[in-house]
């Protein structure tokens, strides 16, 4: 399995330890807002804990970590452009898979353009990226992110939409990678397990590990869930482990 989505740096080693024992053979921690993202230095030094240090952790614990690095849309610097221009340098380091997770929370045109900048990096670069969803607002947020890879015509291979829930999936009428993020506060794993049965997309599941509540276990225990209700044994394998593999090229 691999859990395509977490915040490794706010996690116990104890955490990333259980995960390699349940058969997580790779996590990928993504960039978030653990401080205040006051000035982009402190953005920038989020990046570099994540690829030298969350890395050496996961090995530690018998588990690969790869990296994805880009601005939050819940806390970004003012300056935001500084990250912008400082991104391309970290896609060379042979962690870094993706961009992200990026996105739109509270829709302000400020987020707008950032996610677009960040998409353009991700089309000229030819690199993966995740795009946030709200708890709030999602039908709305959802809508103007499609609109938004419309205009920036970026290939759908290069798209995770995460935080996807059953009130949003029909939505997603472009043939990108859909995150199904399995936590207290998102989705049960029944709910995504019932998603990926009833649906032909190309899902991606994940934990989101962070600083608030969630499942180590999010991942085995959704397995066993689309075990129990019938789910096709390819849309299992596709929805832990394969998507996601192809997805960040592991």
């Amino acid at each position: 399995m691999i859990d395509a989505h977490t915040h490794l740096d706010v996690r116990s080693f104890e955490d990333l330890e259980k995960m390699a024992l349940c058969g997580i053979e790779t996590i990928i921690t993504c960039a978030h807002d653990p401080y205040k993202m006051s000035v982009p230095e402190v953005c920038l030094d989020h990046w570099d804990r994540l690829i030298n240090l969350e890395t050496k952790r996961g090995k530690m614990a018998g588990v690969n970590v790869k990296v994805a690095v880009g601005a939050h849309p819940m806390g970004y610097p003012k300056n935001w452009d500084v990250l912008i221009k400082k991104l391309p340098e970290y896609f060379e380091n042979e962690n870094v898979v993706a961009i992200g997770e990026t996105g739109l929370h509270y829709l302000t045109d400020d987020e707008k353009n950032l996610l677009k900048e960040q998409l353009y990096l991700a089309k000229d670069y030819n690199m993966p990226i995740i795009i946030h969803t709200p708890e709030k607002n999602k039908k709305e947020a959802s809508l103007e992110i499609l609109k938004i890879l419309d205009e920036v015509k970026i290939k759908d291979d290069l798209v995770m939409i995460d935080h996807i829930n059953k009130d949003t999936v029909d939505l997603i009428n472009r043939d990108v990678y859909i995150g199904l993020t399995v936590q207290p506060m998102k989705i049960s794993p029944m709910e995504a397990s019932e998603i990926i049965k009833n649906y032909n997309k190309r899902f991606i599941l994940s934990s989101d590990l962070g600083s608030l509540k969630a499942d180590i276990y999010a991942l085995p225990r959704t397995k066993l869930c689309m075990k129990k209700i019938g789910v096709e044994n390819d849309k299992i394998i596709n929805s832990t482990y394969k998507n996601a593999k192809e997805f960040y090229r592991l």
